[in-house]
This record gives structure tokens, C-alpha cells and sequence, in this order.
């Protein structure tokens, strides 16, 4: 696969589009977002301009995933950011999150085998 820029495609796993609300923390600073895609492995998300999180810093990430109480949340890094987009590699996640992730990643790939893959991939990841 390549991407728009000609340059390889690095990433392993399949990126989901989700529009939702969040909230991303980095530091001291904490702002609403809108996650635009997930994956096994992170997200990518849109904040104000005035949001001061760069590229490196350590933050964590909460997702809203209806009306209620259920939520994504992870703990991540900001691996990389655009002005008001900002992509976030999970460098940690609770268990219930993982499954509400897992689910929304089944359910949106329609492929069990490609899930089975990136579930793989990611637990090497881990070790």
C-alpha cells in the first residue's frame, strides 16, 4: 500500500472511520475532540488550534462511544500532529475499553480474518 504522498505505508493495522466525541489530556492541558478514525492501535483526532500537545508528549485519550457511560479510554503518546489533527499511538488500555475497541473493529472490517491478524500483530507488539 502506498500512501498519498508516495511514501510506503508503514501502519499495520486498519484504520476505522468513526466520528465521535472525545477528550484528549496531554500535560496540564485537557480539550473536547472529534476522534475521526480509530484502530487496534490508536487513533487520529481533531482539536482547537490553541490545544498544546506536540509531537512525543505522553497523553491520554477518552472516546465517547454513545450517549452513555460507555468509553474507549487509552493512554498514548502524541505520535505526530498537523495543526488541529493530531494522531495518537495507545501505548496503554484497560481491558474494557480493549473489548468495546475490539468490537467496534469487528464489527466495521466485516473480515474476521484480517481481525485475527491485527489482534496478533498487536499482542507481538506487546511483547
Amino acid at each position: 500500500m502506498a500512501s498519498v504522498q508516495g511514501q510506503p505505508e508503514r501502519r499495520r493495522f486498519s484504520r476505522i472511520a468513526f466520528h465521535r466525541p472525545g477528550e484528549l489530556r496531554a500535560g496540564t492541558a485537557r480539550a473536547g475532540c472529534g476522534v475521526q478514525d480509530v484502530s487496534l492501535k490508536g487513533a487520529r483526532v481533531e482539536v482547537p488550534a490553541a490545544f498544546p500537545g506536540a509531537a512525543g508528549e505522553p497523553c491520554a485519550l477518552v472516546i465517547q462511544l454513545d450517549q452513555g457511560d460507555t468509553l474507549i479510554r487509552m493512554d498514548g503518546v502524541i505520535a505526530h500532529r498537523d495543526g488541529e489533527k493530531v494522531g495518537v499511538r495507545c501505548t496503554g488500555i484497560d481491558l474494557d475499553s480493549i473489548a468495546h475497541l475490539r468490537r467496534l473493529v469487528e464489527v466495521n472490517l466485516g473480515d474476521e480474518a484480517l481481525l485475527h491478524r491485527e489482534l496478533a500483530a498487536l499482542v507481538g507488539a506487546e511483547d
